[in-house]
């Protein structure tokens, strides 16, 4: 489990330093690309959110009996499954991080272009109302 969290730190390093990259203007990527990018990471995190809400399912406690070992077994199980740490659902939240950072980092090239439109649409308005008068 250890190398699939550094495999997720990686990745995070990875997109916070695209996003720096295009925060200061050193990378470009076309407003339809980023909006289908946008499209694929929302959709792909409603997946990663449902199978987080499949980890609580994963074990029955109820199943491994009533012996002592039996349950403490279970309890075992039921922490790898949806516990806080090392868990699957963890890393699932973990996964979910990683993709909402990509998604900012696409929804800035579609969302400022956005602003813009709207800001100098205002603007052209407001021309085209005062030449009008």
């Amino acid at each position: 489990m250890a190398s699939g969290n550094g495999d997720l730190f990686e990745s995070m390093q990875y997109w916070k330093n695209l996003s720096e990259r295009a925060e200061a203007g050193l990378m470009e990527i076309p407003q339809s690309v980023a909006a289908q990018c946008d499209q694929v990471c929302a959709e792909y995190i409603d997946h990663l959110a449902e199978m987080l809400g499949k980890t609580k399912f994963l074990v029955d406690l109820d199943a491994f009996g009533t012996l002592p070992s039996a349950q403490q077994l279970g309890r075992k199980f039921k922490r790898l499954a949806d516990g806080e740490e090392g868990s699957a659902a963890a890393v699932i939240r973990q996964h979910i991080e990683v993709v909402q950072l990509m998604r900012s980092v696409f929804r800035r090239y579609f969302v400022e272009t956005e602003d813009v439109d709207q800001s100098v649409g205002a603007r052209i308005g407001g021309i085209g109302a005062g030449l009008g008068e």
